[in-house]
């Protein structure tokens, strides 16, 4: 019986717990670094590999590829985004490849590693803000899930039944209610 069980749970648990990104820029990346320290220092941390998440505020097109902009969500060991409600600040991701802005668009999850190649000041709204720029080298998209109503009747009734199937009083759909007596 030990046997069995443990072969049904093993390709959950080997499926669980994988990493949204390849094992190599897991290895390389830099841990125990917050992004509010990133953000005070961005030159000390520069050249360092990263893998952080967030929620896309705005993607944009550049010359060299695209420019997206991204407003920090904590992430896990495993990349997951843990908490979409939680945020330290906001940073750009670069890259070389031209991203879809309809497909990157504003409130998407996504979860990148990259390098640290410094720091940009911009406007957001309307105070300078400096942002910390990483060269992305994996850019993972989380799926956005659609949650549909269930189809009609919307509740089980165990005593509905369609249209030429329920009980036909001609008094009761009159135009008066008579009482047979």
């Amino acid at each position: 019986m030990k046997r069995y069980l443990f072969f049904f749970l093993l390709p959950i648990l080997l499926t669980s717990c994988a990493h949204v990104l390849s094992k190599e820029y897991v290895q390389k990346a830099t841990t125990g670094v917050s992004f509010v320290q990133i953000e005070e220092n961005p030159d000390a941390y520069a050249g360092k590999t990263f893998i952080l998440g967030g929620t896309i505020a705005v993607t944009t097109d550049t010359k060299e590829g695209s420019e997206v902009e991204v407003v920090e969500n904590p992430v896990d060991k495993y990349g997951n985004i843990t908490d979409p409600d939680i945020s330290e600040g906001r940073y750009l991701i670069e890259t070389m490849k031209h991203l879809d802005p309809l497909i990157y668009r504003k409130g998407r999850h996504i979860t990148f590693a990259g390098k640290l190649i410094g720091s940009k000041k911009k406007m957001l709204d309307k105070m300078e803000y400096q942002y910390p720029v990483f060269q992305a080298e994996q850019i993972y998209m989380w799926r956005t899930i659609r949650n549909y109503p269930p189809p009609y009747p919307y509740y089980y009734d165990p005593f509905f039944a369609p249209y030429p199937y329920y009980f036909y009083d001609p008094y009761w759909y009159g135009p008066y209610y008579s009482w047979p007596y």
